[in-house]
């Protein structure tokens, strides 16, 4: 016995080596199989991730495109009622202009009539003659216009379509406004025709043969600026309204 004592204990030892051995040679064989599988896998999860990104980064940037259409689509929607806006205004200020809503200035000419300042007249002496009526008024209005003028007024009452040039006894109404003499009748134009038309013996006989005989006072200036008010009266409509498109 004693002698196999040494005997077995070298075997033992030597099989727990080759044990130890084992373990240690299949640990190095099984590690790195573990360590490309994780690899692998990682490789994987980063290759989707980039796909995703690369998916979401496509999505972006047709968004943006779309969004850049709309936003040159909505500047051209824009631009096109600015000009239109424009186009409205320019419209209803000439509309405005056209109704005599506006004040308006430029070169023309002066009308003015103011009655006759005789003296002593006999107590029974016709006052007409001497006197400046409305239809004289409307004469000289209704002249300017002939002659080409683009608006007129009549002492501070500015002319329109509506406008009405009445007497209430021996008053005279403007745009049923009193007015009292002198009567300057203002016209912008071409100073020159306008100008010549109104001292064309031809017209406004019966107010110049006046002057000469019973001293109506009638003068006729060419003015390099005149200043017209706008119209400050109201429009009444009894039977119109807005028509359709």
């Amino acid at each position: 016995m004693g002698r196999w004592a040494p005997v077995w204990g070298r075997s033992l030892a030597l099989i727990l080596g080759g044990v130890c051995l084992g373990l240690l040679l299949q640990v190095q064989v099984y590690t790195p199989a573990s360590s490309t599988v994780d690899s692998n896998y990682e490789q994987a999860q980063v290759r989707t991730a980039i796909q995703q990104l690369e998916g979401e980064q496509l999505d972006l940037k047709e968004a943006i495109a779309h969004l850049r259409e709309q936003l040159e689509h909505h500047q051209q929607l824009a631009a096109s009622e600015t000009e239109t806006l424009h186009e409205l205004r320019d419209e209803l200020a000439a509309q405005r202009m056209r109704a005599g809503l506006m004040a308006l200035q430029g070169p023309g000419v002066m009308v003015s009539l103011d009655d006759s300042d005789a003296a002593a007249l006999p107590p029974d002496t016709d006052l007409n003659p001497y006197i400046v009526h409305e239809y004289d008024l409307r004469d000289v209005v209704n002249l300017l216009w002939l002659a080409g003028a683009e608006a007129v007024a009549v002492n501070e009452e500015r002319i329109v379509a509506s406008t009405s040039i009445y007497c209430v006894g021996s008053t005279i109404m403007v745009n049923d406004t009193r007015l009292s003499p002198p009567y300057m009748a203002r016209a912008i134009g071409d100073p020159a025709t306008l100008y010549a038309v109104a001292m064309d013996p031809a017209y406004l006989r019966d107010l110049r043969r006046r002057v000469q005989q019973h001293g109506l006072k009638l003068t006729i200036d060419w003015r390099k600026e005149v200043v017209l008010p706008a119209y400050k009266g109201g429009f009444a409509f009894e039977y119109a309204q807005a028509g359709g498109p």
